[in-house]
């Protein structure tokens, strides 16, 4: 029963979604208001169809990745050129498998606070 569910999501007000899916409608908000150009959504595989459909709705690109070993999916949104950068990168790799550097690259593009990600590539790269 595809349909009535995808009827019912499409009809949801965001009073009724749970709290994923309102920060998500948060991070499109954000990024139509041009705060952000690229947003990561982690989401559970259930609120997917209605997050894609929003999306779409909107014609913003996006990216929807599953995480491995777990019921949810990575899902990028932004602008053309990031959702491209996005896909080259990842290419069928979780995101856990990433070199520091394209971690570092991802965080950068995605707004994270700098030195944060600075700390984050030190270790990662101290690690490696």
């Amino acid at each position: 029963p595809f349909f009535p569910l995808f009827i019912r999501l499409l009809t949801m007000d965001t009073q009724t979604l749970n709290s994923d899916l309102r920060v998500f409608m948060h991070h499109i908000y954000e990024f139509e208001k041009g705060v952000r150009s690229m947003v990561l959504a982690t989401l559970a595989n259930d609120d997917i169809p209605y997050a894609e459909e929003r999306l779409r709705s909107r014609q913003i690109p996006y990216f929807a990745q599953p995480t491995p070993n777990t019921e949810r999916t990575n899902l990028f949104f932004g602008c053309k050129e990031c959702m491209e950068a996005i896909r080259l990168f990842v290419s069928g790799r979780s995101l856990n498998s990433l070199t520091p550097e394209e971690d570092f690259i991802i965080g950068a593009m995605l707004g994270y606070d700098i030195c944060r990600q600075c700390e984050r590539y030190c270790r990662r790269k101290s690690n490696s």
